[in-house]
């Protein structure tokens, strides 16, 4: 029974446009049984989702293919270092402005290359 009530509304929704998918929706939400089997195929539905990632992500580690949380991972750890760099530059630059100040004449001394 629960079946056909399911497909009564389905081709009731294909019929509808989109004015009357708000009160298919209202329709659905009355009936106890639909609601409660849709929050279960949901339900279903995540979990399965859950195992299918777990799945992939296992798959391309085995034949070693970053996923997308290891780029994002591996964009935030280059995005730190990066600007730990800038800050390490900026803390030079002022410490060499203000070695240059110390120097008579405001001579710059010649680095050595290595």
């Amino acid at each position: 029974m629960a079946q056909r009530d399911a497909e009564n509304l389905i081709s009731k929704l294909r019929q509808m446009g989109e004015e009357g998918l708000s009160s298919f929706f209202n329709e659905v939400m009355g009936n106890d049984r639909l609601r409660s089997g849709f929050g279960r195929a949901g339900e279903r539905f995540m979990a399965n989702k859950q195992t299918f990632d777990r799945n992939v992500e296992t798959v391309l580690d085995f034949v070693n293919i970053p996923t997308k949380k290891d780029v994002r991972d591996l964009k935030a750890r280059l995005d730190h270092l990066s600007s730990q760099l800038l800050n390490l530059n900026i803390k030079l630059d002022r410490i060499l402005a203000h070695d240059d100040e110390k120097i008579p004449g405001g001579a710059k001394p010649k680095r050595k290359r290595t």
